[in-house]
């Protein structure tokens, strides 16, 4: 079935979301609109549109006569028995099949899954499309039918082949608009920020966007110089402090604002960096969502000041030596051919040190001589 065999009032339906994709950048109307496109070329009882985060799951969902409780018990409970694992089973090349293909309703309907959710919520029947465009994909709608109706017929499968290939290229054409959008708002300010690392976060916390200097700095907590990882300190410091914002905001009445955190992490070889994250106004909203800004910067190095360890550790020339080159990031043996002394020489003097200072290690040392 071409498209232009389609049914009028489908066609018209079809057309629409077309041509919202192409003007508007809210993409949760151009998805709203596909939804009731599928709704309305398929008769259906209830409607499903479920949307994928960053990492591909169907985490997002949008309902058409459903209780938006089906949301909340899906995600927390029921997605474990669900046989066809509408959040993330069905990968893109499998773009449409119905209820009664994947499953044998003798052996579906005794379960917990069935009896307790699908039943309450009248769906029996289910008709699954993967809105797929340029191997991406962009949704999954649902149509289902209480258990009185009949089952979805092939006639209506294929008209549901011939629209969603229409629909999810007007989802990925919105898609690149808003990004476009974005790109012109705020990207080009943070491209301009050369000397500072920029990351973007959406209201998820994932991170839509860095600049190649914020890669930089990040790649230098990993040996493979690959940055952003879940364990490095300065990911887990902006997504800690953003996390916070975040609730900050859903503590402010309308239109109220957040206070920016600054924190400072401390990096390898003596290096410190300074981390500001921030909720950024609305205007740079995307789709009324909210987006989250850090800015990464190397602050100048912290000095050590011979005056004030001699005057207050009380430590000889030497040992402040030692102190300065240790600062420097230099093991044992490398501050021993430095001062061309022995390595055990070192090690006698940094016992020294650390009685003197009051401390057992390096990095306690550094803190201490730093801060007084």
């Amino acid at each position: 079935m071409m498209m232009d065999k389609l049914p009028y009032p489908v066609l018209t339906d079809v057309l629409e979301v077309i041509s919202t994709a192409s003007k508007s950048v809210d993409g949760k109307l151009v998805r709203q609109k596909a939804l009731h496109a599928f709704f309305h070329s398929i008769s259906s009882e209830g409607g499903i549109f479920f949307l994928p985060d960053r990492s591909g799951q169907l985490t997002s969902i949008i309902l058409k006569n459903l209780e938006k409780a089906y949301c909340k018990y899906y995600k927390d409970y029921y997605y474990q028995f669900d046989p066809l694992q509408l959040t993330h089973g069905l990968g893109p090349k499998k773009r449409l099949t119905y209820l009664e293909k994947v499953i044998s309703y003798d052996s579906f309907q005794p379960s917990e899954y069935y009896n307790d959710f699908l039943k309450p919520q009248k769906i029996h029947h289910k008709l699954i499309v993967n809105l797929v465009a340029e191997k991406q994909l962009y949704g999954r709608i649902v149509l289902t039918r209480p258990r009185k109706s009949r089952r979805f017929t092939e006639k209506e499968i294929r008209t549901a082949k011939t629209v969603s290939p229409y629909l999810a290229h007007a989802l990925a054409h919105n898609d690149l608009k808003r990004k476009v959008r974005l790109k012109g708002s705020i990207l080009d300010h943070i491209e301009e920020q050369s000397s500072i690392g920029m990351i973007l976060l959406d209201e998820s916390l994932n991170i839509i966007y860095k600049n190649p200097k914020a890669g930089e700095i990040c790649g230098r907590f990993s040996e493979t110089g690959a940055g952003f990882t879940d364990t490095d300190p300065i990911s887990c410091r902006f997504l800690a402090d953003c996390g916070k914002i975040k609730a900050d905001l859903k503590k402010c009445p309308a239109g109220g604002i957040t206070i920016p955190r600054h924190s400072v992490v401390n990096g390898p070889n003596q290096t410190r960096f300074s981390l500001l994250s921030k909720a950024l106004d609305q205007d740079f909203s995307c789709e009324g969502s909210q987006l989250f800004m850090v800015s990464i910067q190397e602050q100048s190095p912290a000095k050590i000041d011979p005056q004030f360890l001699m005057d207050t550790f009380h430590l000889s020339s030497r040992e402040i030596e030692v102190v300065d080159l240790l600062f420097l990031g230099l093991k044992n043996t490398q501050i021993a051919g430095k001062l061309f002394v022995s390595e055990v020489t070192i090690k006698k003097h940094l016992q020294n040190i650390y009685d003197k200072v009051g401390v057992n290690n390096r990095t306690t040392l550094i803190n201490r001589v730093l801060t007084g």
